[in-house]
């Protein structure tokens, strides 16, 4: 009896142990797929690995524990403890959580997703953007479908650190990536310190360009007083914007400003900015005029604006380029005293020669507007254009605009014929060049003018040098509508002119290569080794004549220069000496296919580091003057020029110019600058100029000009660095122009103090810059 009991409960033991074991869940280390079907009806499946997973209620539900990955190409999750729902795809995560979902890079004690839509949850989390390398930190964030955030208790920044140098922390906060950012209740913190609070604030959150109030610039000057410059930027699509300017001034008042950039293709670009201000400060007595009281100019307007633009295209065909300028400006002051800021002369001018790679005339100039349609050909080009230059002078208190004797080419058409051969048994080559337009001015003479410049060249290469000869004719003709007084002695009523014109010109070159070390041998060894291998020597003589016969052209209305073209017989010769060196670099080649070892190779540079040259002209006619030899002596030599330009990499570059007068034994002018630039220090520049006075027959210079320029970028210490740029003419003292920056560069901010100072006005004013905000 007891041994059957003894059996009965045995195998009661071993059937428990064995439903145990049938029941109990799965256990082990390794991999398991989650197949699922997502919410766009695409089938997915997400690879999960740990050191342990677990499978409960038959695979309805897993756990993983210990280097937690779920991963589906480039997106993962992690973390030290997982639970997956296989019923709702839902996956609950915990301890030290890391996320890839989408475009950005998350993190948390806790989270939970949705493996199907991606939505989900973060407890004590944080996101990273890194396109525009922001932090968004919340006690709790909950992830909407598609790129919406919600945040409890948020805190966003762009800088590094436990503590960052600014930040922004709000009760709640809705954040959509590549948009924008609500934030409720935002306090901006500086090392976690609050320093302002608003009720309500939305910032960018995108990558790209984006629509939002940019920096303001602010500051006090002496001309303007207490000013606020507040530019908004609004990104109309992705191939234009606008931004909008207000410029308060304390002693000036408001100014407005619109600029608008298009580029709807890489053939197409636009830009057009107006400013405007009803000024408090007029300008009735030519010496109140602090910009210049010896002009004899006043500015009595109040209402001042400046207008201008560039535009770059294309016309039906792309072959058929179009390209427009527009500048108009209220007075002859705006440009000298508006020349710095979001509306300053110098933004404008730097802005469009980046953009369109062509410069605006300088301040004192006549503004010029236009456009120009023209067209390649192999050896033909056709333009038809039309340009209207305004005297800036004019009106507002000085001469009436209805005196205006500017010349406006409204329109002209040119065809080139570039030079080149005739037939291909003869040498000679053919050029020739044809204008016609109609020249207009509201006083003065006016009518059509019809040009025309054929030349023809007779090349010769020997063996010794070269000789290029040259004959051209320039046939005028005149097609006048209105007639006046040149010179006050006659009437513009010529009807033509016809000027020959001849130029020779002949060179040679002399040459010797001195080896100065043995080429470097491609090896292991040599990789990353550098040195000069050779410098050659070569001496060019060159000697140019041309005449332009005399020809009296007092009749003929005057337009341009190419009406008054000056007679010439003058020899001019000159010497080069250029010095280049050879260097020689052993580099690592990249290998054709992945595996094989890098080969060492012998790159090879050349750089013209030294060139001195000296020309001079002797002028015939001058030789045989007889006018006016009782005040003027003849003096047929003209100055004798000398220049030098040294350049050694990236280290110096010098150039130097010198003109010696033979007559008055002394240098007339001077043009020098040197350039110091190495990476870590920064780079530095100076320059001086000089005219002294001359009074010859052909040239007058009564005034001496002396200046000198010294301007550069050097880095101080660590993330502060300083720009400068020094001007001062030493006999005008009141031309002298300081400009100082102390910028201080952080990971996340800028910091920039400027100082600038000319002949009518001192200014202190200060930009900072945050990341991420406004730039």
């Amino acid at each position: 009896m007891i041994r059957v009991a003894y059996r009965l409960l045995f195998s009661f033991a071993c059937l428990s142990i064995a439903l145990a074991f049938l029941t109990s869940p799965a256990m082990g280390a390794g991999q398991s797929d989650l197949a699922m079907r997502a919410e766009d009806d695409r089938d997915v499946t997400w690879t999960l690995n740990a050191d342990k997973v677990t499978s409960l209620s038959p695979s309805e539900v897993i756990e993983a524990e210990g280097n937690v990955v779920l991963r589906r190409g480039d997106e993962y999750l992690k973390a030290d403890y997982a639970r997956y729902y296989a019923s709702t795809k839902w996956v609950f995560l915990k301890g030290n959580v890391s996320a890839r979902m989408g475009r950005d890079d998350m993190a948390a004690e806790e989270a939970e997703f949705d493996l199907r839509s991606r939505v989900g949850w973060l407890k004590r989390g944080q996101i990273y953007m890194d396109g525009p390398h922001m932090y968004l930190a919340g006690q709790r964030i909950d992830k909407h479908w598609g790129d919406v955030y919600s945040f409890q208790q948020a805190k966003i920044t762009v800088c590094d650190g436990e503590i960052p140098a600014w930040s922004l922390e709000a009760e709640e906060a809705v954040v959509e990536i590549d948009g924008y950012a609500q934030l409720w209740r935002p306090r901006f913190q500086i090392k976690d310190v609050p320093v302002l609070v608003s009720p309500w604030m939305i910032i960018p959150a995108k990558k790209e360009r984006q629509t939002g109030f940019l920096t303001p610039e602010y500051g006090r000057s002496t001309r303007r007083g207490v000013y606020y410059d507040q530019p908004f930027f609004w990104a109309i699509d992705e191939s234009q914007d606008m931004t909008f300017n207000e410029y308060f001034m304390e002693k000036r008042g408001l100014m407005q400003g619109i600029e608008y950039r298009a580029r709807p293709s890489v053939r197409e670009s636009a830009w057009i900015r107006i400013d405007w201000l009803h000024d408090k400060i007029k300008v009735d007595n030519d010496a109140d005029d602090d910009v210049n009281s010896r002009d004899g100019l006043v500015r009595n307007n109040s209402d001042r604006y400046w207008l201008r633009g560039m535009y770059e295209g294309y016309v039906l065909d792309p072959k058929w380029k179009f390209r427009a300028d527009l500048d108009f400006v209220s007075d002859q002051n705006m440009l000298h005293e508006f020349k710095t800021g979001y509306a300053g002369y110098n933004r404008s001018r730097s802005e469009l020669f980046n953009l369109f790679h062509r410069d605006i005339q300088e301040k004192d100039l006549n503004r010029q507007s236009g456009f120009m349609l023209f067209r390649d050909w192999n050896r033909v080009s056709a333009a038809l254009s039309s340009r209207y230059l305004q005297d800036q002078t004019l009106g507002h208190g000085n001469k009436p605009r209805s005196l205006d004797n500017t010349v406006q080419h409204l329109p002209q058409f040119d065809i080139f014929l570039n030079k080149g051969g005739i037939l291909d048994a003869l040498p000679l080559e053919i050029a020739a060049s044809a204008e016609t337009g109609y020249m207009y001015r509201r006083e003065g003479t006016r009518g059509m003018r019809y040009t025309m410049t054929p030349l023809m060249s007779l090349p010769f290469h020997g063996k010794y040098g070269s000789i290029m000869a040259t004959a051209g004719l320039q046939q005028t003709l005149y097609g006048t509508d209105t007639h006046s007084k040149t010179d006050g002695t006659a009437i513009q009523d010529g009807k033509s002119q016809t000027i020959p014109t001849f130029q020779a010109d002949s060179s040679t070159e002399l040459s010797r290569v001195f080896n100065i070390a043995p080429s470097l041998v491609p090896s292991k060894e040599t990789v990353g080794k550098s040195r000069w291998t050779s410098v050659r020597h070569a001496i060019q003589p060159r000697l140019r004549y041309r005449n332009i016969p005399l020809k009296d052209q007092h009749e003929n209305p005057h337009y341009d220069e190419n009406d008054r073209i000056r007679p010439r017989n003058e020899l001019t010769y000159s010497v080069t000496n250029i010095l280049t060196r050879k260097w020689d670099r052993v580099v690592p080649q990249m290998p054709a296919k992945q595996g094989e070892e890098a080969t060492p190779v012998v790159t090879t540079d050349y750089l013209d580091f030294f060139r001195f040259s000296l020309e001079q002209s002797y002028d015939l006619r001058e030789a045989t003057r007889t006018d006016e030899r009782d005040k003027y002596e003849r003096r047929p030599f003209q100055d004798l020029i000398a220049e030098t330009t040294i350049s050694f990499d990236e280290f110096i570059s010098l150039t130097s110019r010198s003109y010696w007068s033979p007559y008055l034994d002394k240098f007339t002018r001077h043009d020098h600058g040197v350039t110091f630039t190495y990476a870590p220090w920064g780079s530095l520049y100076t320059g001086f100029g000089f005219r002294g006075k001359v009074d010859e027959y052909l040239r007058e210079r009564r005034d001496e000009i002396k200046t000198i320029n010294l301007s550069g970028n050097l880095n101080l210490y660590g993330p502060l660095s300083v720009s400068f740029y020094y001007s001062h003419d030493f006999e005008r003292s009141e031309n002298v122009e300081r400009n100082l920056y102390l910028i201080y560069n952080h990971q996340c901010f800028q910091i920039m103090g400027v100082f600038s100072k000319d002949a009518y006005e001192e200014n202190y004013g200060m930009r900072i810059v945050l990341t991420g905000l406004g730039e």
